[in-house]
């Protein structure tokens, strides 16, 4: 198979002899691959490569699209034209300076560029850092809060919190209720707290096989609704104390909630709604409200129903005042 040098227009019997013929041949030797070009001397390409336009240095500056001679002209260029000339700005008001300084002088003196002290709370300006932390030591608006958020009260101090938080049964879920004392007074009974009072005592009366009128089932059905009403108190309190009514206004979804004991017990008296689910509601914690009803009559046939007997007691000293805007609603017949 013959090889071909296409620059000589001549042929060669092997490959190893076309690439000798490349190397030793001067007309291999001295080409301008930029032009495609051969000579036979090196002198003669170096000619070339210093008169040929194509191979004259470019002097270009590509953000004006314009062309230079020289290397010196391109530079003066780019020295004295306004284009390239160093930019001293100021974005923040739109103004340009003729120097650095000129800028950094701004910068200074601007009120515009003056550091800003501001509350932005109260909306309110200052003229200096101290001013702004006097501000913010002084105002009542910054002043600690206190709050409880469960009972929407507010307390003058931590300390007066904590004794709040300590104290309040509200927050003392975790401790043994009333209802948990009852029910675990009958070892051999599976206790579950996590279950509704009304499914335990019935689980109970099953288990002790109470029959009605018997005096061990008005025994324990008496100190059961005992524990109902000491229930009661514990979760909803008595008239005037506004976390408890607010407790009440959140189980049976009143909102916004009232700002006085007065507000709640007007609010309260519109409400038909089971005890007995009152009282399971701040037990679980649960935040959504207890079920309601539209008149005295609907809630006697669910109470029948599910026997969520709570005993009548707000004709009796230390009965729940609380609920009594709820009970002479609901009770004003025996169930």
């Amino acid at each position: 198979m013959s090889s071909r040098c296409i620059l000589c227009d001549r042929s060669f019997d092997s490959d190893e002899s076309l690439q000798q013929h490349k190397r030793e041949s001067p007309a291999h030797t001295f080409d301008c691959r930029t032009c495609d070009r051969y000579y036979s001397s090196k002198t003669a390409l170096q000619q070339h490569l210093r008169d040929s336009p194509i191979h004259v240095p470019s002097f270009d500056c590509e953000t004006c699209d314009r062309s230079f001679s020289n290397e010196q002209a391109l530079q003066q260029h780019l020295r004295n034209s306004p284009i390239h000339a160093s930019s001293f700005d100021c974005d923040d008001c739109d103004r340009s300076f003729d120097s650095e300084e000129a800028l950094q002088q701004h910068l200074r003196d601007s009120p515009a560029h003056a550091p800003s002290f501001d509350c932005e709370d109260c909306d309110r300006s200052f003229d200096s850092e101290e001013a702004l932390q006097q501000h913010l030591r002084d105002s009542p608006a910054h002043a600690p809060s206190f709050d409880c958020e469960t009972c929407d009260r507010f307390f003058a101090n931590e300390e007066a919190l904590e004794q709040h938080l300590r104290d309040s049964r509200i927050h003392q879920q975790d401790a043994e209720t009333p209802l948990d004392a009852f029910f675990r007074t009958f070892l051999m009974f599976d206790y579950n707290p996590l279950l509704p009072p009304a499914t335990s005592y019935a689980n109970l009366q099953r288990q002790e096989g109470w029959r009605g009128g018997s005096a061990a089932s008005d025994n324990a059905w008496n100190r059961y609704q005992d524990a109902l009403q000491s229930e009661l108190q514990m979760w909803y309190g008595a008239e005037n104390d506004l976390t408890a009514w607010h407790a009440l206004c959140r189980a049976i979804g009143i909102e916004p909630l009232p700002r006085t004991c007065e507000q709640c017990q007007e609010a309260a008296r519109r409400t038909h709604v089971n005890i007995i689910d009152l009282i399971e509601w701040g037990r679980s914690g649960s935040e959504e409200k207890v079920q309601t009803f539209r008149d005295v009559a609907e809630l006697r046939a669910y109470t029948k129903e599910t026997r969520k007997i709570f005993r009548n007691m707000f004709d009796q000293e230390g009965g729940n005042v609380v609920l009594r805007h709820l009970l002479r609603k609901i009770f004003r017949g025996s169930l």
